[in-house]
């Protein structure tokens, strides 16, 4: 899936994100906890006008039957856009499976990982950057599917 290929409207969530990591990123540096980066994003995004939910439950079910406490999203984004943020060196695959997954069950298209321990704090491009788990902003599009699997974003 291309870029344009999502509507608009995720667009522009999305470059309000970048704008508030960004933001976040330079007033504050890096070396400090993930939870104090989510809590100053968070901030920033509702200053935008955003709806923000933190720490936002994501239901799955296993036949039929909904598994309590199995995942939950950093940061929720008008119901459309998930944010993972992280305070480390760089991140693994690992933790894209796992954004992959929250966008997965919830159907929504887009999310982030927003890794505010990196020293090159930047946008990765996939197709250019050699080591993309090492900087600081990392784009991932849902493309296995548009409908929720086990959950409703405003539930």
């Amino acid at each position: 899936m291309q870029k344009s290929d999502l509507p608009h409207e995720y667009s522009a969530i999305g470059k309000s994100i970048i704008g508030c990591a960004f933001e976040v990123r330079r007033t504050v540096g890096r070396g400090l906890r993930e939870k104090y980066y989510e809590s100053a994003l968070v901030w920033e995004l509702r200053q935008r006008g955003h709806d923000v939910k933190r720490q936002h439950p994501i239901r799955a079910l296993y036949k039929g039957v909904e598994v309590d406490d199995c995942f939950v999203a950093d940061i929720l984004v008008d119901d459309k856009v998930i944010i993972e943020t992280k305070a480390l060196k760089s991140f693994t695959e690992s933790e894209v499976r796992q954004l992959y997954t929250y966008l997965y069950l919830t159907g929504c298209r887009l999310g982030y990982i927003i890794n505010f321990g990196v020293d090159d704090f930047r946008t990765a491009n996939l197709k250019t950057d050699q080591h993309p788990y090492s900087f600081g902003i990392y784009r991932v599009v849902n493309t296995r599917g548009f409908e929720a699997k086990a959950f409703s974003p405003s539930q």
